[in-house]
């Protein structure tokens, strides 16, 4: 018994001290969540949670922190005053935009996606998507130009299989998630509370889910919600409502990965609180999780910028559409990020994503 009691201790010796907890703050001291985290290399060390912490540095000493609403970060740990990183807001803005009678509004979305896992970024894809919104209708339609790079078999795979979602995902929403979630409050399955600072903390029976931040000086709300562990809860409590009637417990199913989600959206507002379909400033989805069979984390970091809108007509339309008929390459990337003052990439990554459009044209 005294053996299995040392053995006990000096695991958890070893943990605590492999386990460095680093947690991510805006300049508020507000928690930032779903902060993809990677070293020099461009590999993954991790993400933060709802709380902003990043559980384990995994022994990395320089770290890269990327969001799409602050600038990227990179320190050495052994620097950072009380484990914390404090991320600076990116200040990416709309232009004007004046309201004409003409029948469709035109949003112009530039996006990247990197696929990061612990060898590094195994996959890249950016482009630009022409989002029109006929006002009469009601009615959202896209079309999409983009460039892919990848590892191997890799590129052709997520792009023949993820390819069309990752640009459905960058496309403009008639609904912003902050609608959604009001919604969900409305029919009981997720509840709101507002903290001494302003912020509005919306979760459900079992944990927090995300937060709602408005800044009223700056006409602007930021929503971040993890919507998969939402839904997780839901089906879990069905789940228990089902067993508690029928006496019978459901199968448990092996997973071969796990995942978490966290989704985040800026927009523009009103003094009332309200914002069109226009407003999207930059909106992000990062998708984090651990494949059992090959012992690998994994992140899928998509973000998204509004770079360009406008009310025009038909004629005008497809004026707009002939003019953007450019080829993408990693050249145009580069200048549509110059010419929109698109947020560069922490430079690892932008490093690492180079290397991939290199490598393709060496082979």
């Amino acid at each position: 018994m005294k053996q299995l009691h040392v053995l006990l201790v000096s695991l958890l010796i070893a943990v605590n001290a492999n386990a460095q907890r680093i947690q991510v703050v805006d300049t508020d001291g507000l928690p930032i969540a779903a902060v993809c985290v990677t070293n020099e290399k461009g590999a993954l060390v991790g993400s933060t949670d709802n709380d902003g912490w990043l559980d384990d540095s995994k022994g990395t000493k320089h770290l890269y922190f990327s969001h799409v609403a602050f600038k990227p970060v990179d320190v050495n740990i052994d620097t950072i005053p009380s484990m914390t990183v404090v991320m600076q807001d990116e200040n990416f803005q709309l232009s004007e935009l004046e309201v004409k009678p003409k029948e469709l509004l035109y949003v112009q979305t530039y996006y990247r996606c990197v696929y990061v896992c612990d060898e590094g970024p195994l996959y890249f894809r950016a482009g630009v998507v022409d989002n029109t919104y006929e006002l009469a209708k009601q009615k959202i339609s896209a079309k999409t130009r983009s460039v892919s790079r990848g590892k191997g078999i890799i590129r052709f795979l997520l792009s023949t299989l993820v390819g069309h979602y990752i640009d459905k995902w960058a496309r403009i929403d008639t609904t912003t998630s902050y609608k959604k979630i009001l919604k969900r409050v409305d029919n009981g399955s997720l509840f709101i509370a507002e903290e001494p600072s302003g912020r509005r903390v919306v979760s459900d029976t079992i944990s927090v889910l995300g937060y709602i931040d408005d800044d009223m000086m700056a006409g602007q709300r930021t929503t971040s919600f993890d919507i998969w562990t939402y839904d997780d809860h839901i089906e879990a409590t069905n789940a228990a409502a089902k067993a508690a009637r029928t006496g019978k417990m459901p199968k448990q199913k092996k997973k071969e990965y796990t995942t978490n989600h966290g989704y985040f959206e800026l927009y523009n507002i009103n003094e009332n609180g309200q914002s069109r379909i226009d407003d999207l400033v930059m909106k992000q989805i990062l998708v984090s999780g651990h494949f059992e069979r090959t012992d690998q984390d994994y992140v899928i970091l998509l973000e998204t910028f509004t770079i360009g809108r406008d009310y025009i007509d038909k004629k005008e339309f497809k004026q707009t559409r002939k003019e953007n008929e450019v080829e993408m390459d990693i050249n145009e990337l580069r200048r549509l990020e110059q010419v929109h003052h698109i947020p560069p990439l922490a430079p690892n990554l932008k490093a690492a994503v180079d290397e991939l459009f290199k490598k393709d044209l060496n082979d």
